[in-house]
């Protein structure tokens, strides 16, 4: 099955997407499963987040209409630059089985969940921040979302506030430990983003 984005309203109409798609009848298949994505702008340059469900981990890729009909390359070349770089094996097996979900066009639904949108809000805060004060690399402001916190209403122990400590996890510990890599040291002198 190939790989889900929950896309924003904004985002289908510029990918021409049916303004109320049909809601997936399985879920899908990737380690990570699915991803939230929301196109913005900056300077009049689109770019496109997409922010994992279950980790937090972010993309920033490029959103012009080309790029669009290639999202699934971007995000796949994307996604394998920030395992590198953070010291993962794209070739163990759910590595590469979450990089092959990416080896073709996605199926788009519409968003389901709030609590991920206003992540995904303030990840497009983030990106206007990186862009505007560091650089405007996309691979690097998709670095900053893995090393942040993210935090998500099932994460919440009962007893419990949101705002507790134990609520907010890293998305790189995240991803670690949905795709069964052990910590490690980034390879960021090897492997630059």
């Amino acid at each position: 099955m190939p790989m889900l984005i929950r896309a924003t309203a904004r985002l289908r109409k510029r990918l021409r997407q049916p303004a109320r798609p049909p809601e997936p009848a399985a879920p899908p298949a990737n380690p990570l499963g699915e991803w939230y994505a929301d196109v913005d702008f900056l300077d009049r340059e689109p770019f496109v987040v997409l922010l994992n469900a279950a980790t937090g981990a972010g993309m920033v890729l490029p959103g012009r209409a080309a790029d669009l009909r290639m999202l699934h390359v971007h995000a796949r070349d994307q996604f394998r630059k920030l395992l590198l770089h953070y010291g993962f094996d794209p070739d163990s097996p759910l590595c590469a089985a979450e990089l092959s979900a990416w080896d073709e066009a996605p199926t788009y639904a519409a968003t389901a969940d709030r609590s991920l949108l206003a992540s995904m809000n303030r990840c497009k805060d983030d990106a206007w921040y990186h862009f505007a004060y560091v650089n405007r690399s996309l691979p690097e402001a998709a670095a900053r979302q893995w090393e942040g916190l993210f935090t998500h209403p099932s994460f919440v122990q009962e007893g419990r506030s949101r705002q507790h400590h134990s609520a907010w996890r890293q998305p790189l510990e995240l991803v670690r430990e949905r795709l069964g890599e052990a910590g490690g040291a980034a390879c960021l002198a090897r492997y630059p983003v």
